[in-house]
């Protein structure tokens, strides 16, 4: 099947570049296929200008090609001349349309019918052949919308808005800004993705009015000249001459499963499973950056250089390993990898995630070694990151009147979950055990992994669920007198103004409010009066199940909300055998007729 090689690289993105170089540096006979007319497409592809930040700062560079901080054009043409210096066999034009193992080689067939041959092959493709579009009324119909910005100077006096949260969303909406109208439409009510220069970057210029901001809003139709978005209170109509949606791309699922290629979920976000060497479940199939979930160019690189190795036999550390030794100094005598075996064994959050991108979770991640009784945050504190415990306990303080009465975390589990969901300051001080070892994770991180890994999300909520109950709700329960209303549980999201639950209906389910807020009502001479407001950490529901009666008021969500719904029979039951926590729910009862009470005789109700 024509020519045949000892290494076929895939793409040649920075991944595919540094293998590359690495490939002809140790003389190895290898082909670099790049489907476009140049190398670096995605790159090539930034907006003009565009500055290429080297981030992680502190993570080293191992190429044989340069990379350091510049723009677009200087870091394109310093890789155009090291593919020539260090004569890298390079085939533009050469879109890969299959990948088939057969026995002892790869055969890899080309879209202009030649095909070669392999005995390794290594897949840099990135992400850009999968950017995601608009699905939404109009989309296909309007002509002002466009997934690239090549250049922000040709535009000029006009509106333009720009969707999406990441990184290249971010450095669209500032460098449109300089000489156009600019609003960012941003689903979430942060930015969990981008770089922290970035970040600083877009809040600054949102502070300043440079750019304005829609947060949790996301575009729902299209029209000529327009963009109708909803927002948390409804929706509202965006005029304007341009969008600018920087959505993100899926990876190219279907292209790596046609190779033989396993992934651990159905999850479109899910990355394909790969070993700490790189190699996929195929042998002698490697994959590195974006599509083994790292787009930034430092880790590319690393990883293009450090896969020719490990297929050559050379038993290298990865480029981090000094990151992380410094990472885990609070960890006597241990070398890296039996840190990383330690968190596997004992911190059964983390246990599952691949390698690769545990590794750059702890880079992100902070180590603690706190003394006996020092105390990791106080009640009240605005941090909201959550804590791992990696060795020892730590006791959270419940009652502020008793600091004797206290709950015990110990090895394995985590803690500041409350805070980092509900965006609310810490609800009790924490303090360290003896021999403490703690993993602080950012809340980004955090988010990304809830996001991205469904054995986090489902460890993550199940124990945050019980907590939530267990802290606001039915305080000195135990965990197996909660069993069957753990089973009842569902987790419901709602945006501003939607109804939870309605007056005068019989359902009688008991939520509790996991993150947002929300008013209650009624309908007064005619008109609606609101006669409560609660925050998160509350519940809502329980009159109508204590009376036995119709829901007695209306709950809508005064933000954007997420409640924890209980099944009313299963908590009835509960009720029934749990005497102490039911005359505290028929004590809050009590509190809240009276308070409706005196809201419905004010003359100024509502």
């Amino acid at each position: 099947m024509g020519e045949h090689y000892e290494i076929a690289i895939v793409g040649s993105g920075p991944g595919g570049l540094s293998a590359g170089g690495r490939a002809a540096e140790r003389g190895v006979s290898h082909i670099l296929l790049e489907k476009a007319s140049q190398a670096a497409d995605t790159v090539f592809k930034y907006q003009k200008g565009k500055p290429v930040m080297a981030t992680p700062d502190v993570l080293p560079v191992r190429s044989d090609f340069s990379f350091g901080y510049g723009s677009r054009e200087q870091v394109l043409d310093t890789w155009d001349a090291e593919l020539e210096a260090h004569n890298v066999n390079i085939r533009y034009d050469s879109e890969v349309t299959g990948i088939r193992r057969a026995s002892d080689r790869f055969e890899i067939a080309l879209a202009d019918g030649a095909g070669i041959t392999a005995a390794k092959l290594v897949l840099a493709i990135g992400l850009q052949g999968n950017i995601r579009k608009l699905d939404v009324p109009g989309a296909e119909e309007v002509d002002h919308v466009q997934y690239q910005l090549d250049d922000p100077e040709e535009y000029e006096g006009e509106k333009i808005v720009v969707i999406g949260a990441s990184d290249s969303a971010i450095e669209n909406a500032v460098a449109l800004a300089k000489q156009n109208d600019v609003i960012l439409i941003n689903r979430g009510d942060d930015f969990p993705r981008a770089k922290d220069g970035n970040l600083k970057l877009i809040l600054g210029h949102i502070s300043t009015d440079e750019i304005a901001c829609l947060y949790r809003a996301q575009p729902v139709r299209l029209s000529r000249g327009a963009v109708t978005v909803a927002v948390p209170d409804g929706e509202t109509e965006v005029k304007c001459d341009r969008i600018v949606a920087r959505l993100g791309a899926d990876p190219p699922r279907k292209f790596a499963e046609a190779c033989g290629i396993k992934f651990p979920s159905d999850n479109p976000a899910a990355l394909p499973e790969i070993s700490s060497t790189y190699e996929s479940s195929v042998p002698g199939l490697y994959i590195i950056g974006a599509l083994a979930g790292y787009p930034l160019i430092k880790q590319a690189m690393n990883q293009g250089y450090e896969v020719i190795e490990y297929i050559l036999g050379n038993d290298i550390k990865p480029a981090d390993e000094p990151l992380l030794e410094e990472c885990f100094k609070a960890i006597e005598n241990k070398t890296v990898d039996e840190v990383f075996a330690t968190i596997r064994r004992d911190v059964p959050l983390l246990a599952e995630l691949p390698p690769l991108v545990l590794r750059e979770l702890m880079i992100d991640a902070e180590f603690h070694r706190p003394q006996a009784g020092e105390e990791i945050f106080q009640r009240n504190d605005y941090s909201d990151t959550l804590y791992t415990i990696l060795q020892g306990d730590v006791a959270v303080e419940l009652d502020p009147e008793d600091p004797s009465k206290a709950e015990t975390r110990i090895q394995g589990e985590f803690f500041g979950e409350l805070s980092l969901i509900a965006g609310r300051r810490r609800t009790a001080p924490v303090r360290a055990g003896a021999d403490c070892i703690l993993i602080e994770i950012p809340r980004r991180s955090v988010i990304k992994l809830i996001n991205s890994y469904e054995t986090v999300r489902r460890q993550f909520d199940r124990i945050a669920i019980f907590r939530h109950i267990s802290t606001y709700l039915a305080p000195n329960v135990s965990q197996e007198d909660l069993a069957e209303v753990m089973e009842t549980v569902t987790i419901h999201k709602y945006k501003q103004n939607d109804v939870i639950m309605a007056e005068g209906e019989e359902k009688r389910g008991v939520h509790l409010i996991r993150s947002g807020s929300v008013t209650e009502s009624r309908q007064i001479a005619g008109r609606e009066a609101i006669l409560a407001y609660r925050a998160a950490g509350n519940f809502i529901g329980e009159m109508a199940l204590i009376s036995n009666a119709p829901r007695s008021a209306t709950v809508r969500a005064a933000v954007a909300t997420e409640t924890v719904r209980i099944d009313g029979g299963a908590f009835q039951r509960l009720l029934d055998r749990s005497p102490d926590l039911k005359a505290r729910i028929e004590a809050v009862f009590r509190e809240r007729l009276v308070e409706s009470e005196k809201m419905m005789r004010a003359k100024d109700a509502g």
